[in-house]
């Protein structure tokens, strides 16, 4: 809690928690959506250049909540690049689904070397279609 709170302060804006749809709603998209590939941010905790979403996905036949973690190429871009899906469960209902999810994220920070405020690994220019 000491270190959430500490990068909040210290980020400022750079530090954003977003609850995009209640747990009722949450729960009750999963068992009703119909199956044609939806694709739903939940929810979403951005902490400088790293950010974990809670998002409502097809998967086997069904939709289930998980979460991704999303990075920055460069401080500034406003571009987020999809690092990795995470198998943590979510557990959207939580009282405090922002502490929650910053648990969540702060691990995945740990075990793959990321960093809150710098960009560590190289930026990759990606081959762009080429005019007529």
């Amino acid at each position: 809690m000491l270190k959430q709170k500490r990068l909040k302060k210290q980020l400022g804006e750079e530090y954003i928690f977003e609850r995009r749809l209640s747990s009722a709603v949450a729960v009750n998209l999963l068992n009703t959506l119909d199956g044609s590939n939806h694709f739903l941010v939940a929810a979403s905790l951005s902490v400088g250049v790293v950010k974990l979403e809670a998002v409502v996905y097809w998967d086997n036949g069904k939709y289930s909540l998980g979460y991704d973690l999303l990075v920055k190429d460069m401080p500034l871009s406003p571009d987020w690049i999809c690092y990795e899906n995470l198998p943590d469960p979510v557990r959207y209902n939580a009282w405090n689904l922002e502490r929650e999810m910053f648990q969540v994220l702060d691990r995945a920070v740990e075990k793959f070397g990321l960093s809150y405020t710098e960009c560590r690994f190289p930026k990759l220019d990606g081959s762009r279609p080429k005019g007529k």
